[in-house]
Formats: C-alpha cells, sequence, structure tokens
C-alpha cells in the first residue's frame, strides 16, 4: 500500500543539510530516533535495507524515500552491495502528518484575506516511489550543495530555492486536490467579489455549479474554513479597513460589507477583534 505525506507549506519546509553517502556490504544505516528532521534520499545505487517504526523497506537504485522526524529509524538488515545515495535533511514547522492518502493541513499560521496573500498550499509526497527525471533532479541537487557551502550573502537563499525546487520536482498533484483547489480558490473570488451580499451555500451552490456539501467540503479542506466561516472573515477585515480609513458610521460600516443589523455586527465584530468598533477605531488611531 503507498505511504503518503502532507506537509503543510505556511511556513514553508527548510533545507538544513545534506550530502552524498556510500555504503559497503555490510554497512548498515545509524539506528536512530531523535532526529528532528525529515530525511529525503535519493537512491543514485545499489538496494538499501531500511526499517522506520518497524516496517521494513527495500529502496532501490532510481528511487526516492522519505524518513519521518523523530520516528525510529534503522537497517533491517546489512547492505549487500556498494549502495549510494543523497540524502536531505529538511525541518517543517508547520502540521504534517502520513497515511494511506493525501490530505489538505491548515497551515501554523493565520493568513489574512483582505489583501494579495499568499496561497495555502499542502505539499504531498509518495514516502516511497520511482525518481521522477531522476538526472535533472541530481544535478539540482549537487547545485544546492555547492550553493550552500558557498561564502556569499546569498547562499542560504539560493539554496533553499533550490531545495524548494527538488520539492516541486517531486510532489503530486493528486487529480480530486487540484479540482478541490481549482474550486476553493473560485469559491474565495466570488465571495470577496460579492461580499455585501447575503451568500449561503446554495448561492454558492447554484452559481458555482456544484453540491453545496461539496462546495463546504472544498473550502474546508483547502483553507479550513467554511463559506460562511471565510465570509464572516473577510467582511471583519473590510470593517477594520474602514473604521481606520474613513469617518463612515459605525452602522453605515456595517451596511456596506453586508450586515442589516449593526448591534449584530458590533457583536461579530468585537468576537473577531476582541473590541468593539468604536473602541476599535479609537484605539488603532490613537497608536497612529
Amino acid at each position: 500500500m503507498k505511504s503518503y505525506i502532507s506537509i503543510s507549506c505556511l511556513p514553508a519546509p527548510t533545507f538544513i543539510e545534506g550530502n552524498f553517502v556510500t555504503f559497503k556490504p555490510g554497512d548498515r544505516h545509524p539506528n536512530r530516533d531523535d532526529l528532528p528532521y525529515f530525511v529525503l534520499m535519493l537512491m543514485t545505487q545499489g538496494e538499501l535495507f531500511i526499517a522506520e517504526d518497524g516496517e521494513n523497506y527495500t529502496v532501490k537504485a532510481g528511487e526516492m524515500f522519505i524518513l519521518r522526524p523523530r520516528h525510529h529509524h534503522y537497517s533491517w538488515q546489512p547492505v549487500q552491495q556498494i549502495t549510494s545515495y543523497y540524502w536531505l535533511h529538511f525541518y517543517v514547522s508547520g502540521q504534517w502528518g502520513q497515511g494511506s492518502s493525501p490530505i489538505s493541513l491548515k497551515p501554523a499560521v493565520q493568513v489574512p484575506t483582505l489583501h494579495y496573500y499568499t496561497p495555502i498550499q499542502t505539499l504531498h509526497l509518495l514516502k516511497h516511489t520511482k525518481l521522477p527525471e531522476s538526472k535533472r533532479l541530481i544535478q539540482i541537487v549537487k547545485q544546492l550543495f555547492r550553493e550552500s557551502t558557498s561564502s556569499q550573502g546569498f547562499g542560504f537563499w539560493r539554496s533553499q530555492q533550490l531545495f524548494i525546487d527538488i520539492l516541486q520536482e517531486i510532489q503530486l498533484h493528486p487529480k480530486e486536490e487540484s479540482k478541490l483547489e481549482t474550486l476553493s480558490a473560485l469559491i474565495q473570488r466570488y465571495l470577496r467579489d460579492n461580499f455585501t451580499e447575503k451568500i449561503t451555500n446554495e448561492t454558492l451552490a447554484h452559481e458555482l455549479h456544484f453540491h453545496p456539501n461539496y462546495v463546504v467540503r472544498a473550502l474546508k479542506q483547502t483553507i479550513g474554513l467554511t463559506p460562511a466561516e471565510f465570509l464572516s472573515k473577510y467582511r471583519m477585515e473590510e470593517a477594520e479597513k474602514r473604521l481606520l480609513d474613513s469617518d463612515l458610521s459605525v452602522s453605515a460600516i456595517a451596511e456596506n460589507v453586508g450586515f442589516q443589523n449593526v448591534y449584530y455586527f458590533s457583536t461579530s465584530f468585537k468576537k473577531f477583534s476582541g473590541l468593539s468598533p468604536q473602541a476599535y477605531r479609537k484605539a488603532k488611531k490613537f497608536i497612529e
């Protein structure tokens, strides 16, 4: 059965270190359970008999394999021939998981939607698979190693950019996930363009020609919010902007961002920001 590793990319995974290693017959992979990094292994020669938490794998030349951080890694038998591979340690500070299918994960930091913003992305990788475009991939790895030892100030940034290139080369694009991401983008655009109107799941289903339950699922699985939650959040961010950038009354702002009842708007805004609209305006303008 295939195993998939899903990694939230906000913050992005970070390359830590790497190298090229060769094992002789009789050698074993280190036995450890305290490594805080993922290990990406790109096999170029021979076979490696590696185990993780009691599950045995045989990784052959032309394949890649990923070990999880703080799990037990060891050889379940010595190598039987000359075996070589590139390895890269990378650190993930956000959510991640391994399972029988890819999953979408929430980012570790909140992403406002009022302005241009970073799209929420989950990286999906097969734990054990054949190397895609192996020659090109190995060339990028070699270049990464060269850049990471550069004494120039941009060495760090260049090595991280190359590591992201590697992740892009090996990532999966599940068909169902792509469909959900596409629909999620359409939902978000519709909500932002029509946030002053009354919008329900049925409204979205009618406009986008999908079942209401599928609409909710698409947004929830990709950004962790239902359409109602996204709409409420966006309205609150628009209200914050108007409170600071205009002299409109609270009731006028409430109406401008889609609320018919000023009391309900004030209650919702206080729940969102911790302050009433009047107190928010006063406090922020005083700070400025």
